[in-house]
């Protein structure tokens, strides 16, 4: 399956026990190899634990925690 970095942006991320974490704002690729890295997430909801969120309101999440992407992406954290 295939899905465009314009179709993540805005989407809203749960945990997979349905906590809320935010919405995508962007994504941040590795340069070298190509691949997803890290979701940048417009935080709204609770931080989880050994997470922080930066000046702006920011939460940074692995990409390898994803576990579905459909009308909202799932991670598991």
């Amino acid at each position: 399956m295939e899905i465009r970095l314009s179709d993540l942006r805005d989407k809203q991320v749960t945990t997979v026990s349905g906590e809320r974490l935010g919405y995508i704002t962007n994504v941040i690729l590795d340069s070298s190899s190509g691949k997803l890295k890290t979701l940048v997430i417009s935080s709204d909801g609770e931080v989880p634990s050994g997470y922080k969120v930066d000046s702006e309101n920011m939460l940074n999440i692995p990409f390898e925690t994803v576990r579905s992407v459909k009308d909202m992406v799932m991670v598991k954290i």
